[in-house]
């Protein structure tokens, strides 16, 4: 009788707890599925919140126009811009070799008048280093009035004083030396580097023996020197 009524409570309790053990096995399944889908959700939401967020702007760099240069509507460079060598000197006693130096990025006529100015500031010297490396850097085209100001300085007579740039000398000296050996420049700029180049030797800067003398005009002969032949 006893073991009979303990059989048929375990069949209860086994009829009892076989719903609850499905239903703790559902919702443990359910809180796994959440936290393997949990983060995926949160993933995939910062991605888009991340690629929805608007760039960040760059700002567009723009330069700015050169405002026009004041020595245009200076009275003194003005008439300067002619051909008036009194009118060069009194800029080059205004401006000094810097301040000419300083007009040459203004370019046009004022870079005109400040390189025919030049060769007669008191400190030109201290131009020659400047006007030799924009002079070996210009084309063809712009390079006359470069070497014409090198020239105009390099033949000034020798000054009683200390040389102002004695580095800055040779250095011109050498670029001068380069540009009279250049042969893919026409023959009037090279004599035009010549000249200042021997200018340069006179001042026992150069050596006279490296310079060219292609371009020197030849000696006459005799004859020719008579304007007649020989007579037999």
């Amino acid at each position: 009788m006893r073991r009979r009524r303990a059989r048929e409570g375990a069949r209860r309790r086994g009829r009892g707890d076989a719903p609850r053990a499905a239903a703790l096995a559902g919702r443990l399944a359910l809180v796994a599925s959440f936290a393997l889908v949990a983060p995926l959700a949160c993933r995939r939401e910062s991605a888009t919140g991340a690629s929805s967020s608007p760039p960040s702007a760059v700002p567009a760099l723009s330069a700015a126009p050169r405002p026009p240069s004041p020595r245009l509507t200076d009275p003194r460079w003005r008439r300067a811009a002619g051909d008036d060598p009194l009118e060069h000197a009194r800029l080059a006693e205004a401006e000094g070799a810097s301040g000419l130096l300083a007009a040459l990025d203004d370019g046009g006529e004022i870079a005109l008048a400040a390189l025919r100015a030049l060769p007669y500031a008191d400190d030109a010297d201290l131009a020659l280093a400047p006007l030799a490396a924009r002079a070996r850097a210009a084309p063809a085209a712009s390079l006359a009035p470069l070497l014409d100001a090198l020239l105009g300085i390099a033949g000034r007579p020798p000054r009683p004083r200390e040389p102002l740039d004695p580095d800055g000398t040779r250095a011109a000296a050498a670029i001068l030396l380069e540009l009279s050996h250049r042969r893919d420049l026409p023959a009037e700029l090279r004599a035009v580097a010549i000249s200042a180049s021997r200018a340069l030797a006179d001042k026992g800067l150069l050596d006279p023996r490296g310079i060219p003398s292609d371009l020197d005009p030849e000696a006459p002969s005799a004859g020719a020197a008579g304007g007649h032949g020989p007579r037999p």
